[in-house]
């Protein structure tokens, strides 16, 4: 478990569920260096994403959010944020996230066309604690807890070049590698979720108008398990198999931009999981999403998004298998929010805000344990200097 002061105070931790509420100054006003300083006290009323035939219980909770990002000579680039989640009547739900990367940005000419590259290196640290959606517990595995079993750190390698032949159309290529590792728990018979990963995206981006631009993109990624069996088609595990996916990607889009205070972005989404072993855990996924991003006057943004997204298994009934897979559940359901954020003041090259969010999700499973609703509203203070 990743440990925490706990002397900080809690206006300096982290925060922001919704990364959407610093967004829109972030999008319509970027600088390419700037620090951000959040915090925020909000309600959840479903903070486990329990059924209703738990009883969910309305929680209050505060959280902060600290970001940096700067670069040096538009070659080097820096990020690091970290996140904080305290829920005051719970901390089952309370989460702490950590990231930062490296990244080296630069083009090249070859026969007089120009590409650009994009070298970067980046860690992710997760601690959070893994509540049953079955029980509304703590979670256990043969009669051991397992509280800390999504606990993890993520380290990205990747590597970018990009092509633009014409002013009106780009192309990118994307290589990605993952290695993720989960907390080491002894209990006997759990299986191991740390896993390698590579990802090949390609991308085409075609600017059909100055008001607005196609984008499709294509990607297969395959994620090796470093100690997890597959299972047969009768749901038991396979001896001496290391579990393989393989996931196939289609994406495309259109981003419209009528004015430089309005932004829409429309995504459809589609992929395919495969078992590399007997197919037992074959899928698929997709969602719709609209995103929206519109500055009222000078120093008001309004942000809203709506989405539709669907997973469903192929070759297995949605039953639970022990308590310990509840993450590849079947679903459908729609996630909506909107925010608004107000600059009050400004002083040389900082700013302070404040905002309001609203977020509601609505999940359907042929399992009551996993259909929930779940609503949230914060309120929040955001400073930012560049």
């Amino acid at each position: 478990m990743v440990k925490t002061n706990q002397f900080i105070p809690i206006a300096s931790l982290v925060c922001l569920a919704v990364a959407g509420l610093t967004l829109p100054f972030e999008v319509l006003a970027s600088n390419e260096n700037d620090v951000n300083a959040t915090v925020v006290y909000g309600s959840d009323n479903n903070p486990h994403s329990l059924s209703s035939e738990l009883s969910p219980q309305l929680q209050n909770y505060a959280e902060g959010e600290f970001k940096v990002r700067t670069n040096y000579e538009h070659t080097l680039y820096f990020y690091a944020k970290a996140n904080k989640t305290v829920y005051f009547d719970d901390d089952r739900a309370d989460k702490f996230t950590t990231s930062a990367s490296l990244a080296v940005k630069h083009d090249f000419k070859v026969f007089k066309r120009k590409f650009d590259y994009k070298f970067s290196v980046g860690q992710r640290t997760t601690d959070r604690t893994y509540v049953s959606r079955v029980t509304g517990l703590v979670a256990t595995f043969n009669g051991q807890s397992i509280a800390d079993r999504y606990d993890s750190t993520q380290l990205n390698y990747a590597a970018q070049l990009a092509y633009k032949p014409y002013r009106f159309l780009k192309y990118i290529v994307d290589y990605q590698q993952r290695e993720k590792t989960y907390e080491t728990l002894d209990v006997a018979g759990l299986s191991n979720l740390d896993y390698g990963q590579q990802r090949f995206d390609m991308t085409m981006e075609y600017q059909s108008t100055d008001l607005g631009r196609f984008f499709l993109e294509g990607r297969f990624k395959q994620r090796q398990y470093d100690d997890r069996r597959a299972r047969d088609l009768d749901g038991l595990l396979v001896a001496n198999t290391d579990l393989v996916f393989n996931y196939s990607t289609f994406n495309l889009g259109y981003v419209y931009r009528p004015s430089n205070s309005i932004r829409w972005k429309y995504t459809f989404n589609y992929e395919e999981r495969r078992d590399t072993s007997t197919g037992y855990y074959n899928a698929t996924s997709g969602y719709l999403s609209i995103n929206a991003i519109h500055q009222l006057g000078d120093y008001h943004f309004l942000t809203t998004r709506a989405k539709y997204s669907k997973f469903s298994l192929i070759n297995q009934l949605d039953e639970v298998v022990g308590t310990i897979e509840e993450d590849g559940k079947e679903k459908y359901g729609f996630t909506a929010s909107l925010g608004y954020e107000w600059i009050l003041a400004t002083l040389f090259d900082t700013n302070l805000a404040v905002y309001i969010d609203l977020e509601h999700r609505n999940f359907e499973n042929s399992d009551p344990f996993y259909t929930y609703e779940r609503s949230k509203a914060a309120i929040g203070i955001r400073w930012s200097g560049f």
